[in-house]
Order: structure tokens, then C-alpha cells, then sequence
């Protein structure tokens, strides 16, 4: 598939010379045990820690230019005891345009919280809420009960009211198979509470059980579109195509079976002259049942928040071909607890998480810690340049969608290269085809 047309200038956010975006983590603890961390796997391979005032002085330099400044990483962001001396610290040497966020679970927001965080500076706070039956959201966030997040609202809303009408309250939601008939009423709440935005975002599958939550599809919106239209056209031929895999291998085939074997190969001879990508086997297994049950669950989301006026961000139900990685196009940057840097967010951290129902290992990216570097230092690093540049040549095989998938070349976690000889192990990364959301 040819690679996205993004002439890099100057101008480009990712080219300039400082960074745009900051994502900090400041801690890596958490008060709750969702099943769908990546922090309960048992194997997860990562220590945790709070990040020191030292690494976050060690941020200043880049500050004043920064345009967004998010406060989280895979832990609870207010459990760190210095959480508001930093965004306040942050609010001082930052733009006034600029915006200072975190994502939170809520559990630690009362009145006394709201009003030190509001006072602070931050502008943005995102609380995760996956359903409004109690229930449904013990089950997804356990340890956290629904009314704690209605209490945080609250208090936030108050907050608001005394100190900083520019605080925007949002929350984000997760799709899973178990709490998909929520969405709509859960946006409903959400606007009702008073919430300015909703972020929707499917399920990143760290563990093999989880699999079977997702409600995205595994074929790119290319692939489907070229098979539908193939599908559609021996439908009317009477031929069944949907049989292939049952005769392509028969020795002595009949004329229909002959029939299917054409169409198909015409079928991707044709993907080929487009340069598409197609996963045959999927795309057959493919449950269309299931693509519209999404589609109407999204129809209904939209209607939601167009009645209601939240801004909602949704994500795709199918991964889409035109690739945009907007972590490095806006300019991001990554720092972990402990001062390393990263590019984005697939690569800030080591796991395992499966991927077109396979397991991958991520091995995170670093280009410099700030212990021992300043943070322009290494923005501006060749080496973090370079990366940045070749990932928005976006030009990458679709590994998930590959016949092969996963092969040698990115299955393990040592990855050298992919097949099309890049470095960078983006093919196998659906944050760039808007699957995945976060506040950012």
C-alpha cells in the first residue's frame, strides 16, 4: 500500500525544535485493579515508582513552548503526593493557551482535592467511566465503585464554579463486549453531569482472555471495501466464494469450484494492483452481524452527543489504511517515571499484548533519560530526529493484516526491522488508524 502523502517541513510539530506535546508519568501506582491493565499480568515487567521532583524540574526547559502537558501514565496520577505543586509549577512557566491535563479513576477527588487541583492550574481532568450500572463498572474497574466517580464530578463541578471556569471535566470509556449497550446511556450521564467531553476508546488486549472483549475488526477499511465489492459481484453470479477454503486445495474440482478459485484469485490481483493488503482467512471469518451491532451502537452515540452537545471522540470500528500518528505528527514526547524518554505511547513501555489475536512483545523506546541529558538535548538528539522523521514517511507493511501475521521479523521483542526494512516497529501499531484513544 503506498504510504501517506506528509511532506515534512520546518513547520511540522515533530521537526521543530522543542516538543509540543508532554506526556508525563508520574507514578506508575495504582488503587484499583482493573482486569485489563497491563499492570495485572503477572509476568509485567516494570518496577514501580513515583517520578522525583528532580526529573520533573529536569521538564522546565521545555515548558514554555509546550502547548499541551498531560499528567499520567499506567498509574493513578493523584497518588502522587506532589501532583498539584507540579501542575502548579507547570501553570506558571507554561502559555496561557496552553492546557495541563490527567486522566483519573477519581477515587481520591473530594472537596479539599478539587479545589487544590483547580487552584493549581490544572485545565483538564478525564475520569474513566465504562458504564453507569453499578455493577458492569465494579466488574471493569474493580476496587472503584460508580458513585465515587458521581462524587468526583461534583466536587470538580464546585471547584469549577469558585476558582477556574476554564476546567474542563471529561470522561473516557473502553470499549468491551460487556459493556457496549452503555455507551449511548453512559454519554447520556455523563452530559447530564455536566461533562464537556467523552473519549471512547477500544480495548488494548494485554491479556489472551481479553481477546474476545474487543469490538474492533482485524481487516483495514481497504480490505473490507474491495472484499464486499468482490462478495457482492459472485453473489450475483451465483457464485459462493465464501467456500474457497473448502476447494482451493481439491485436486479434481468441478466447474463452480473452478468458478470460486478465479474469482478469488481475480480478487487479489486486483488488491494487488492497489497495493492492498488482505488477509483472505479473516476476511471470510470476518462477523459482519458484528461490524453493524457496532455501527448502531456508534449511530446511537453520535445522536447522544449531538443532542446533548458533549464532545465526543469515538474510534474506529475498522482500522483505517491511511495511517496518522498523531503522538509524533503533533510533537509529543514521553517521559517515564523514572526520566526515560519515548517517542509515544505504544512504545513508553515493556508488555505483552496481542495483536490480530497473537501475542507480541513491546519493548519500549528510549532515546535518552533525563538524569543525564536535558530534555531539548535529547528532542533534538539525530537518532530521535531520524525515528521521527521515518515514522511519518508512514511508510510500513500492515503487519496484523498480513497472511503472514505475525511473523519472525516483529513477533519477538528484540525487533531489528520489518519486512519492508524499516526500524521503527510501527507496522504493528493500530494507534496510528485511530482504533486507540486517550487525552492528549
Amino acid at each position: 500500500m503506498k504510504p501517506m502523502n506528509n511532506p515534512l517541513t520546518k513547520e511540522t510539530p515533530a521537526l521543530r525544535p522543542y516538543p509540543a506535546k508532554l506526556f508525563v508519568e508520574t507514578t506508575t501506582r495504582c488503587n484499583l485493579q482493573c482486569p485489563m491493565c497491563l499492570k495485572q499480568r503477572h509476568d509485567a515487567e516494570f518496577l514501580e515508582g513515583d517520578i522525583s521532583t528532580d526529573i520533573f524540574m529536569a521538564l522546565l526547559p521545555a515548558l514554555p513552548t509546550l502547548e499541551v502537558l498531560v499528567l499520567n501514565g499506567i498509574g493513578e496520577p493523584l497518588l502522587h503526593p506532589r501532583l498539584d505543586d507540579f501542575i502548579g509549577l507547570a501553570r506558571e512557566k507554561m502559555d496561557k493557551n496552553a492546557w495541563i491535563g490527567f486522566q483519573t479513576n477519581g477515587l481520591l477527588i473530594d472537596g479539599e482535592r478539587a479545589m487544590s487541583l483547580v487552584r493549581a492550574g490544572v485545565d483538564r481532568i478525564c475520569l474513566s467511566v465504562d458504564a453507569v450500572s453499578p455493577a458492569t463498572f465494579s466488574n471493569i474497574r474493580q476496587g472503584g465503585e460508580f458513585r465515587n466517580v458521581e462524587g468526583a464530578i461534583k466536587m470538580l463541578h464546585a471547584a469549577k464554579k469558585t476558582c477556574n471556569d476554564r476546567l474542563e471535566i471529561g470522561v473516557e470509556f473502553v470499549l468491551r463486549r460487556d459493556n457496549i449497550d452503555e455507551l449511548a446511556e453512559t454519554i447520556q450521564w455523563a452530559a447530564a453531569q455536566g461533562a464537556d467531553f467523552a473519549i471512547v476508546t477500544q480495548l488494548f488486549p494485554y491479556h489472551q482472555a481479553l481477546v474476545s472483549q474487543t469490538t474492533y475488526d482485524a481487516n483495514l477499511d481497504v480490505s473490507m471495501s474491495i472484499f464486499h465489492e468482490y462478495m457482492s459481484r459472485a453473489e450475483k453470479e451465483g457464485i459462493d466464494i465464501r467456500r474457497y477454503y473448502d476447494v482451493f486445495m481439491k485436486y479434481d474440482k468441478s466447474a463452480a469450484e473452478k468458478k470460486i478459485i478465479a474469482f478469488v484469485e481475480s480478487l487479489v490481483e486486483d488488491a494487488l494492483r492497489q497495493g492492498i493488503a488482505l488477509n483472505l482467512q479473516k476476511l471470510f471469518s470476518t462477523d459482519h452481524g458484528w461490524v453493524e451491532k457496532m455501527e448502531k451502537v456508534f449511530a446511537r452515540a453520535r445522536s447522544v452527543g449531538t443532542e446533548t452537545g458533549i464532545n465526543l471522540r469515538l474510534p474506529e470500528i475498522i482500522p483505517k489504511s491511511a495511517r496518522r500518528c498523531e503522538f509524533v505528527e503533533e510533537g509529543s514526547i514521553f517521559v517515564s517515571w523514572d526520566g526515560n524518554v519515548h517517542p509515544c505511547y505504544f512504545l513508553w513501555h515493556h508488555y505483552r499484548c496481542y495483536i490480530n489475536g497473537v501475542e507480541k512483545i513491546v519493548k519500549p523506546k528510549v532515546f535518552g533519560n533525563l538524569s543525564a541529558r536535558g530534555i531539548l538535548e535529547i528532542w533534538n538528539d539525530p537518532h530521535f530526529v531520524s525515528f521521527r522523521q521515518n515514522v511519518l514517511r508512514y511508510d510500513y507493511p500492515f503487519c496484523f493484516n498480513c497472511n503472514f501475521a505475525l511473523c519472525d521479523y516483529v513477533e519477538g521483542g528484540d525487533f531489528e526491522q520489518d519486512c519492508y526494512i524499516n526500524s521503527e516497529p510501527c507496522a504493528v501499531c493500530l494507534w496510528c488508524m485511530d482504533v486507540f484513544q486517550c487525552l492528549k
